[in-house]
C-alpha cells in the first residue's frame, strides 16, 4: 500500500475533510473513493500511487492549496510525467483520470469551484492489439502444465486453466472462493468483480475435470502440509501453500497474491512459450478462443465483465484476420 494513508487506524469513519492542503485532501478521498464508491483495492492503491507523483510534483511548484493548481499547471504535470518519468501517454491518461477524479470530490464537498483537470485533454494513445496465446500455444502450455506432478505445479496447473477456460482476471483469480464454484451445474460466480460487479460464467467439462481433481486431491494436501498451519476454513480456492515465513506477500493458506499470479505465470508458462506472457494474456487468449470460434462481441462483453462493449472491440481484428486468411486461400 502506498506511503499516502487508506487504511484508518480507528473504526472507518468517512472524514469530511477540514484540512486544506492538497497533502491532506488525498487520504480524506481516498477513504471515500474505496469505501462509498467501493472501489477495489488495486484502483485505490493505484490512485494513491499517482497522487503521490502528483503531490511530489506540486511540493516543487509550491503548489500547496487545490484551488492554486490550474489547468495549466496539470497539462505541465502530465508532460512532466512522460519527459522525466518516461510515462507512456495510456499512463499518463490514468493519472489525468485519478486528478479528475479528486477535484471532482473537492468540487462535491465545496472546497473548491473548478475542476481544473476537466478542461485537459485525453492524450492520444495508439491502440495496441492485444497479447495472448493461440490456440495451439494455450493446448501446449496446458499439456507441459499437466506432466507438472509436484502439489505446486497442480496447483498452477488448475490456476492456469481456469484463466484459459473462464478469463477470469487475475484479481477475481486471487479471490475465487470454494462457495463460488458449483462443478456439478457448471457454473463459476464472479463476486464483486471489477466495478463491485457480479457474473456468472460457464465451466467447461475439461475445466471441471481438472478443478474437480484439484480440489479432492491437490487442495487438500496443500493446506495439511506439516509447518503451515492453515485456518480451519480456508474459503479461497487457490490458495498460498508455502510454510510459514518463506512467502513475503501472503501467509500460508490465504489467497494467492496478484503479484505471486505473476510470479505463477512467469515461471511456469514463459518457459513453454519461450516468449513473455503475464496474467492478463490469460483473459485475452480466452476472449480470442471465442472470438475465432464464431462468438460475438456481446457475448464475449458479458464472459468478460466489461462495462462498456467498445472495449470489447479490441477483439473484432481477430475476424478479420480470419477473413484475410480466407480471401488469401481462395486467391491462391
Amino acid at each position: 500500500m502506498s506511503s499516502i494513508g487508506l487504511a484508518p487506524s480507528r473504526p472507518i469513519a468517512l472524514e469530511i475533510a477540514h484540512g486544506r492542503t492538497l497533502a491532506d485532501l488525498v487520504p480524506a478521498f481516498l477513504k471515500w473513493f474505496q469505501f462509498v464508491c467501493r472501489r477495489s483495492d488495486n484502483t485505490v492503491r493505484a490512485y494513491a500511487d499517482d497522487f503521490k507523483a502528483f503531490l511530489g510534483f506540486c511540493a516543487a511548484a509550491k503548489l500547496e492549496r487545490p484551488e492554486q493548481v490550474t489547468f495549466r499547471h496539470i497539462e505541465f504535470y502530465l508532460g512532466w510525467l512522460q519527459k522525466e518519468r518516461g510515462v507512456k501517454p495510456q499512463s499518463a491518461n490514468r493519472h489525468l483520470h485519478a486528478l479528475r477524479s479528486l477535484y471532482s470530490y473537492l468540487v462535491r464537498e465545496e472546497i473548491v469551484t473548478t475542476n481544473p483537470a476537466a478542461d485537459c485533454f485525453m492524450l492520444p494513445t495508439r491502440k495496441k492489439l492485444p497479447g495472448y496465446l493461440t490456440v495451439p500455444e494455450q493446448e501446449k502450455c496446458l499439456a507441459a502444465l499437466a506432466e507438472d506432478r509436484p502439489f505446486l505445479g497442480r496447483r498452477d496447473y488448475a490456476l492456469v486453466a481456469t484463466g484459459l477456460f473462464t478469463g477470469l482476471r487475475c484479481a477475481e483469480l486471487a479471490a475465487l472462493e470454494l462457495a463460488h464454484v458449483n462443478l456439478e451445474a457448471g457454473r463459476l460466480r464472479v463476486v464483486n468483480g471489477k466495478g463491485s460487479k457480479d457474473r456468472e460464467l460457464l465451466v467447461v467439462p475439461r475445466l471441471a475435470a481438472i478443478l474437480r481433481e484439484y480440489l479432492a486431491e491437490i487442495r487438500p494436501a496443500l493446506v495439511g502440509r506439516p509447518l503451515i498451519r492453515v485456518p480451519a476454513a480456508v474459503p479461497f480456492v487457490f490458495v498460498n501453500a508455502h510454510p510459514r515465513g518463506s512467502h513475503r506477500l501472503r501467509r500460508a493458506g490465504q489467497a494467492l497474491h496478484g503479484r505471486s499470479i505473476w510470479h505463477l505465470i512467469h515461471r511456469a508458462v514463459v518457459p513453454v512459450i519461450g516468449r513473455p506472457v503475464h496474467p492478463h494474456m490469460l483473459r485475452h487468449s480466452f476472449a480470442s478462443r471465442l472470438r475465432e470460434n464464431g462468438a460475438g462481441l456481446q457475448v464475449i462483453q458479458e464472459a468478460l465483465g466489461h462495462a462498456n462493449i467498445n472495449t470489447t472491440t479490441m477483439y473484432a481484428h481477430l475476424t478479420t484476420n480470419r477473413r484475410r486468411q480466407e480471401l488469401a486461400r481462395l486467391l491462391e
